[in-house]
């Protein structure tokens, strides 16, 4: 019964965002009937829907995709919701070319509506899960059984990623769910739990622990006759395909972003030379593509005789010696001028790195560009890292910053490479200014 409100009130929630979107479009239309460039919008917007039409194609699309019967977390249904909005568009301008219809309908309002969707939907969606959540219905008992430290970090995750809706219960009789963690398990206890499990429930999930290995972009090939599967696993930006388009995704967003980036770089400049003396820019030799190494621009955060002012801070505070041996950084630096503080806090120090990323030295997104003395401490993911450029930001820099050690950051870059997907790189991309405003992990 649960399952049953909450998919009517998703689908209910999605009609009304079609509904917004549509009538959204129809009012700027509107608004645009008063310019040169557009004209003869009857406004009678009700027929725009195609005597309901749309709202059975939407609906459909969502259905198909999964998104009544499948759990994703935000980003993933993010993008299947932009997916679904996409096909709708495809499928009216499909439906007004069969029944010649073009010159009826406003093809503008229809391009109107699918960016309304893009924004309408997500938040539409989040709040009706919120409400559904709040209530009780969204939820589904879980019994975890597996790796006692896969398990708590999985009920863990499960409590924090509400919008999944798993609750975790101790007792396999109260659960709809089972998740099996892999950590450490045998082939043969596998196959008991999952056959045991699978008799008790309706869904058993297997968790697969491979170190930094995701299949989220692995390709399964299926030998039904011979019983088997294969699973295809590769370095997602070792391929050349995915590395233009990953050029080409930034290239545009640098053009989309010059203007902005230039003012603040303008005005950030100014600030470092009223509060300290010394040149704007820091250059540090850090480690590239192929082990190549460059100079890293970033915005002096440091007084000229930094050295001299760390010495004689080192030797009253002993103990920042094995915070820097930890987290390479000094819990409180003396170095650092009052501009540079705030720099640091909010990230603002390494935006000059777009200069690298125009140079082809860095990337837009990608892992930590590393200092030459880490290249031994790296260890055996050296070969992984240093196969691609470094970013001006990445999944170290959203999961965490400063607030994670030197390996669990160089973990983060591994599994980025292996794993990379355009949408990967947006999400990383819209979490940075999240991560910026709140300054969650910066010090």
């Amino acid at each position: 019964m649960r399952k049953f409100t909450s998919t009517l009130f998703l689908i209910l929630t999605d009609s009304l965002a079609l509904y917004s979107a549509l009538y959204l479009g129809h009012l700027t239309r509107l608004h645009l009937e008063n310019t040169a460039l557009f004209h003869g919008y009857q406004g009678d917007y009700d027929r725009f829907y195609l005597s309901g039409i749309l709202f059975v194609i939407y609906i459909f699309i969502h259905f198909a995709l999964g998104l009544y019967s499948k759990r994703n977390d935000f980003w993933e249904e993010l993008r299947l919701s932009y997916i679904a909005a996409f096909l709708l568009l495809i499928a009216t301008i499909m439906t007004l070319f069969i029944t010649k219809s073009t010159e009826e309908f406003s093809r503008t309002l229809y391009i109107l509506m699918f960016f309304n969707l893009l924004l309408i939907t997500p938040l539409s969606r989040l709040t009706c899960k919120k409400i559904l959540h709040a209530l009780g219905l969204w939820q589904i008992n879980a019994f975890l059984v597996g790796n006692e430290d896969q398990v708590e970090r999985l009920k863990k995750d499960l409590s924090i990623n509400w919008y999944l809706g798993y609750r975790s219960v101790s007792q396999i009789k109260k659960a709809a769910i089972v998740f099996i963690a892999t950590k450490s398990m045998s082939i043969e206890k596998l196959e008991k739990l999952i056959h045991r499990y699978k008799r008790e429930v309706k869904e058993v999930i297997i968790i697969p622990f491979l170190h930094n290995i995701s299949f989220a972009n692995a390709e399964i090939i299926d030998l039904r006759i011979g019983r088997m599967s294969f699973i295809n696993i590769q370095n997602q930006l070792f391929i050349p395909k995915n590395i233009f388009i990953k050029k080409s995704a930034e290239f545009l967003m640098i053009l989309i972003l010059a203007p902005f980036i230039l003012i603040v770089l303008v005005i950030i400049s100014l600030l470092i030379k009223l509060d300290s003396q010394g040149s704007v820019f820091f250059k540090q030799k850090r480690l590239g593509r192929d082990g190549k190494i460059f100079e890293c621009y970033k915005f002096r955060t440091m007084h000229n005789d930094s050295e001299h002012l760390l010495e004689a801070y080192l030797q009253s505070h002993p103990q920042e010696i094995e915070n820097y041996a930890k987290y390479h950084k000094y819990e409180n630096d003396p170095r650092i001028t009052r501009a540079g503080k705030y720099l640091r806090k909010l990230s603002l120090d390494e935006l000059p790195q777009i200069i690298n990323v125009l140079r082809f030295e860095m990337n837009l997104i990608g892992p930590r560009p590393y200092m030459i003395k880490e290249r031994e401490k790296i260890g055996r993911g050296l070969e992984t890292i240093l196969h691609v450029r470094p970013g001006l930001t990445g999944l170290w820099q959203i999961s965490g910053r400063n607030d994670l050690d030197f390996f669990e950051r160089v973990n983060l870059d591994v599994w980025y490479i292996q794993n990379w997907s355009l949408w990967l790189d947006s999400i990383i991309f819209l979490k940075t200014f999240v991560v910026l405003a709140t300054r969650r992990g910066a010090k």
